[in-house]
């Protein structure tokens, strides 16, 4: 076994050992005075930083732990507070944004949220039965039918993303699943670029770990071309990103490779004064979620743990060495894209999917969350594209569904050689 397998299985393995209040264990930069060092460390975060004399036996974190012949020092994180190791980032990275703090000369929508034709990484798009929308992070090849895909969040296009056999799912009509439903880009009638595919669904932390929250719809032809649709809006890479090895997303620390990303709420970051930087790896994350559609991602529903998670952060050409800013995503940049400079090469290394903002007032978000894009591409088995043309597009007249009885475990199930994936529950008219 290598090294960094170990530390991946000592996460999990002192994750299952913490309180709720522990509400992540991962492998990144140790913290100091609020700026992130080049140090390694076994990082736990917990709700509140507590001092020692306040904290349960169990909440006690040791300041080494042993992974293999190694002794790996540890860091307890809360977050920071919103003046200490914040810099202001220069003022492109926050026109989004409504907070004048951050943003004196006004709001402005980024162009991710405009009709975008043809497509392309990055673009606002929301599930027309669903009043929440996210961002498409890519384009990909369908492997099992050679076909072209938008890439998104399972929580971007569902409304509720927890596999059939949950306890507790709601069987709330419309949202019981996603069988055929229309994608907009971005969010109307009059935009529909393609059908739901598939999705991963997930199961509650009390049930068990998760490695993805992604899924995929069909792309109308029209909406393609296949020298622009491997961009991503905002960018100015012309190349055509392929996928990162699992040996590559291993060894982000082990790198100071640029990271890039292109969302619908806070648009694209990380060219010119803005940066996006690795923060840590093989996070075990547990994330509030609900089986209910009225607090989807809310503070008060069940929760979900994902495992084997990245995380990054972001910074700017005209920072401290250390600091960070805040937002290096925000709510609507849910399926974006990550993607890293890795030795002159683009390539994607992940899909955003969560932030934290670790206790900051006002919801500042300071660390992303994204899922590995080795485990999307093994799980939903999918591709690279990379502006090939010998692709096929879905016949979206002619879906194929089968209905099996029962709250089914099965992810996915092969019937006369055709695999079919699960899109939720059938509620009968």
């Amino acid at each position: 076994m290598n090294y960094k397998q170990e530390i991946k299985n000592k996460i999990t393995e002192l994750f299952d050992l913490m309180p709720e209040s522990c509400t992540s264990v991962g492998y990144g930069y140790k913290e100091k005075n609020g700026k992130l060092t080049k140090e390694k460390s076994i990082i736990f975060t917990f709700e509140e930083k507590k001092p020692l004399s306040e904290l349960l036996p169990d909440e006690i974190v040791p300041n080494k732990i042993r992974v293999g012949d190694v002794d790996i020092t540890t860091d307890v994180q809360q977050g920071v507070n919103k003046f200490t190791g914040f810099e202001a980032c220069p003022s492109e990275f926050y026109l989004w944004s409504d907070d004048t703090n951050l943003n004196p000369s006004g709001q402005t929508t980024p162009t991710n949220n405009n009709v975008i034709r043809p497509l392309k990484g990055g673009l606002r798009i929301r599930n027309l039965d669903s009043p929440y929308y996210g961002t498409m992070g890519f384009i990909a090849v369908d492997n099992d039918t050679n076909s072209l895909v938008g890439v998104t969040n399972s929580h971007v296009m569902n409304v509720i993303q927890f596999r059939a056999d949950e306890p507790d799912r709601m069987l709330d009509g419309d949202y019981s699943n996603v069988y055929n439903d229309d994608i907009s880009q971005p969010t109307s009638s009059d935009n529909i670029v393609g059908k739901t595919k598939r999705y991963f669904p997930v199961v509650s932390s009390a049930r068990g770990r998760n490695y993805i929250d992604a899924a995929l719809f069909s792309i109308n032809s029209d909406n393609i071309d296949f020298n622009e649709s491997f961009k991503y809006e905002g960018l100015t890479f012309s190349e055509a990103p392929t996928f990162a090895t699992t040996e590559e997303i291993d060894s982000l620390l082990d790198n100071d490779w640029d990271l890039f990303s292109s969302g619908a709420k806070t648009g694209a970051k990380g060219q010119g004064n803005t940066k996006l930087k690795v923060s840590s790896l093989f996070n075990t994350v547990n994330l509030p979620g609900t089986l209910t559609f009225d607090t989807i991602y809310s503070n008060t529903g069940t929760y979900i743990a994902y495992d084997d998670c990245i995380g990054f952060v972001a910074s700017a050409s005209t920072t401290t060495s250390g600091n960070t800013c805040f937002y290096p995503l925000n709510s609507g940049d849910s399926g974006s894209a990550l993607l890293a400079d890795i030795n002159g090469q683009l390539k994607i290394i992940g899909l955003v999917f969560a932030g934290t903002d670790f206790g900051l007032p006002d919801d500042y978000f300071r660390v992303g969350y994204a899922c590995r894009i080795d485990k999307i591409s093994e799980i939903l088995n999918i591709g690279p594209f990379t502006g090939q043309t010998d692709v096929n597009f879905s016949n979206v007249n002619n879906p194929q569904v089968e209905v099996v009885d029962g709250a089914s475990s099965l992810t996915a199930i092969t019937i006369n050689n055709i695999k079919y994936y699960q899109l939720g529950t059938y509620v009968p008219d």
